[in-house]
């Protein structure tokens, strides 16, 4: 067993890292500290996605029939459907912990949902190459 203290780690990295700190079931989870919107939209095609907000708060763009924004504030979690594109912010800055158990895609498209290919993303956000 390993005690992580999230919040230390984050404290020792820049903003926009995605650090790994923990596996569960042969995944991972991670902590990630940013401030603004995030420039393309993701998507999970076969898993969910789980966020908890230490600090600061979250909002979530869903594209589903139509785009609907949640505001997730310190303390709170959520979960994304799989295969749900979506957009996260923190305008005002924000901590948190995510679980992403499978591939994620990513989009700059205005609509990702009709563009035919997307960019696989690796285990830390970026694009796979």
């Amino acid at each position: 067993m390993n005690v992580v203290d999230v919040l230390g780690m984050l404290a020792g990295n820049p903003e926009e890292t995605f650090l790994e700190f923990s596996a569960f079931n042969g995944r991972s989870f991670g902590t990630c500290s940013f401030t603004g919107v995030s420039p393309g939209w993701e998507m999970h095609p076969d898993t969910d996605e789980f966020f908890y907000v230490i600090e600061g708060a979250v909002e979530i763009t869903l594209l589903e029939k139509t785009a609907q924004r949640y505001v997730a504030p310190a303390g709170s979690s959520f979960v994304v459907p799989r295969g749900i594109w979506h957009k996260p912010g923190a305008p005002n800055g924000a901590k948190f912990i995510y679980f992403t158990p499978g591939q994620s895609l990513y989009s700059e498209q205005e609509d990702p949902r009709v563009e035919r290919h997307a960019s696989a993303l690796g285990p830390e956000g970026q694009a796979a190459r």
